[in-house]
């Protein structure tokens, strides 16, 4: 009224009179005389954007789609259904997408659990909403950890650690969802279990903006790896840090049971005018290759592992679909304002979202099972009736390997072992964290090379976890080991104690002769001298003398040397500084040419002719 008032169409007091025959007025919230609203209305904005909204509204277009109305009916139904059963969480809204992983196609689209809805906004699409999603990010973070090298083996301390928060912000702490930490977890089981830190670190490891390349080679536009998004997501990203739309991220994780493929959301088949000419015709596509297909592979493999996850979900979740292998993961977000679950095979694909519009929070006890999941198993078990039972065979390139239980490297020794599956060429290498130490009988410390020779040891087992900290800065202490620290004080297996200390001596430094040995005699005239130096510390210095007179010094591997002495016997010494300057040497006498105590010596400052070109 005022608009018409301002515009010269009305006078100042029919204005008015208008506004008193207003309080007669009931206006009725408006109302779906269609099937499949939301999906309806995202068609007619896709014609809109083809063909002009002048054309659309004018009429005579007939449109083949892609939805299964029988299929969009009954996953509307469960939406309602389940909604209903959980408003005691403060659960008022749902939505969920089904989608044909190979094609694109969009079989189903429910926008919010009643169109005409009016106490939440039932006619917002929230398919298309901006929602934080929680974990159910996580498997983009990794895919890309695969992309750099990393394996389903890959060993992460799930341990509390600080990272630093960016300018001007403080540190950020993450915490597990049940507050527990499990200290050494393989890739498969952090991200089976969908546990924070591990995917915290991964993250920090391959680089935030190498994620959101992934994420927006997968189609998820909100997380394009501009400026802009760098300045506004952190670590917190690969918990859900960045708002994304369910309709893409159900798509994005299309590509993971679609041998890597990424193919774009297909609505609209066909488009005729009213004479039956066909203007335009939708040209199935492959799709394009976002990852390799063995990355998606062991992505999918991980996602659908039921014992995998069985550590938080339990063996029997709503999660597991008998007989069928699903990848599936689940989301919340930390402040319980949304829910998620998102899962299929290469048959059909289905995403479910739960929440409030208002983005109010749910009770504490909501979670992707609670919540998300029971909509999304009963969606996916419908959708599915009509469906092969497809699977994804293993591409040639991907190789099954045992592995260390604890650790992932290479199974070794004995220790209990798994089978994992590697793409050709990142395989795990000899163990670096399950180990087995030489020890001293006496007092449990690291046995010397002399204590070796003697046979004054025995092998005992233990684990050793060290962490690079990729985001400390040049000088910075590295925050990642001291988590670890921290952590392993708190362990009471000695198996977590690794020593470190040489037993035997309170010198720390030993250096001992490889060769030649303590008098030897009748030596060559030219011959190797070699010897090794050990410390609780890093050798900085080793030192080789003949007759009293230096004639090498190394400040790394190997110690060795090529000497050429004169006939007679001769006293050699090795010297061994350590980076806390603790020293220990080490003389034998030796006969070149000669028995070792031969009378006859001669004069040292001549006999001494090293070989002009030395090992070092």
């Amino acid at each position: 009224l005022r608009r018409l008032k301002e515009d010269g169409h009305i006078r100042v007091d029919q204005e008015e009179e208008a506004k008193k025959s207003l309080s007669e007025v009931k206006i009725n919230p408006r109302s779906a005389s269609f099937k499949a609203p939301h999906f309806v209305q995202y068609v007619q904005r896709e014609l809109e954007d083809r063909f002009g909204e002048s054309v659309v509204e004018s009429g005579g277009l007939k449109v083949t789609t892609t939805l299964d109305l029988s299929l969009q009916e009954a996953a509307q139904q469960v939406v309602a259904e389940e909604i209903e059963k959980v408003e005691s969480l403060n659960i008022t809204n749902g939505a969920a997408i089904v989608s044909d992983p190979q094609t694109g196609e969009i079989l189903a689209m429910v926008g919010s659990k009643d169109f005409s809805a009016s106490d939440y906004d039932g006619q917002v699409n929230v398919t298309l909403s901006l929602r934080q999603p929680g974990s159910a990010i996580k498997p983009v973070t990794y895919v890309t950890g695969l992309k750099k090298g990393y394996t389903a083996s890959t060993l992460i301390m799930d341990v509390p650690t600080t990272f630093p928060g960016g300018v001007n912000q403080p540190d950020y702490n993450p915490v597990n969802y049940d507050g527990k930490y499990r200290g050494p977890v393989q890739v498969r089981y952090a991200l089976a279990n969908s546990i924070n830190m591990p995917a915290v670190k991964m993250l920090a490891m391959v680089g935030i903006k190498n994620v959101l390349e992934t994420a927006y080679d997968l189609g998820i536009s909100t997380l394009e790896p501009t400026n802009d998004t760098l300045s506004r997501v952190g670590l917190s990203l690969t918990l859900g840090g960045g708002e994304v739309k369910l309709l893409e991220l159900t798509n994005a994780y299309n590509a993971f049971v679609n041998e890597g493929r990424r193919t774009d959301p297909v609505t609209i088949l066909k488009v005729e005018d009213g004479t039956g000419k066909i203007l335009e015709e939708n040209d199935p596509k492959t799709g394009r290759q976002v990852m390799s297909p063995e990355e998606a592979y062991i992505i999918a493999d991980i996602l659908s592992d039921n014992d995998a996850r069985s550590a938080i979900f339990g063996t029997n979740s709503l999660l597991n679909i008998a007989g069928r292998k699903i990848a599936v993961k689940t989301g919340t977000t930390n402040d319980k304002r949304d829910n998620w679950t998102l899962g299929g095979n290469p048959s059909v694909m289905v995403g479910v979202w739960v929440g409030n519009n208002d983005n109010s929070h749910m009770k504490q006890v909501a979670s992707g099972v609670s919540g998300a999941s029971p909509i999304w198993r009963r969606i996916l078990l419908n959708a599915l009736e009509a469906k092969q039972n497809k699977t994804t065979d293993a591409p040639s390139s991907i190789v099954t390997v045992s592995v260390d239980i604890l650790s992932g490297y290479r199974a070794h020794d004995g220790f209990p072992s798994r089978t994992e599956i590697f793409i050709k060429g990142t395989e795990p290498v000899d163990d670096q964290v399950h180990v087995k130490l030489k020890v001293c009988k006496a007092d449990g410390k690291l046995a010397t090379p002399s204590d070796i020779a003697r046979g004054d040891f025995e092998e005992k087992e233990f684990y050793i976890f060290k962490e690079e900290d990729p985001t400390a800065a040049p000088g910075q202490p590295n925050r990642w080991q001291e988590g670890i620290l921290n952590w392993l004080n708190t362990q009471p297996d000695p198996k977590y104690h690794p020593p470190s200390d040489y037993c035997g001596i309170e010198n720390p430094v030993n250096v001992d002769f490889m060769s030649p040995h303590d008098l030897d005699s009748n030596l060559p005239g030219t011959f190797k001298m070699k010897v090794t130096a050990d410390s609780s510390y890093k050798i900085t210095l080793v030192e080789f003398e003949v007759d009293g007179f230096k004639v090498r010094s190394f400040d790394g591997l190997p110690f060795e040397y090529d000497l050429t002495l004169e006939k007679g016997t001769h006293e050699l010494r090795a010297l061994a500084r350590d980076e806390k300057g603790n020293v220990s040497d080490r003389k034998i006498k030796v006969g070149v040419g000669v028995p070792w105590d031969a009378t006859a010596t001669p004069s040292p400052t001549s006999n001494l002719s090293p070989s002009p070109t030395p090992t070092t």
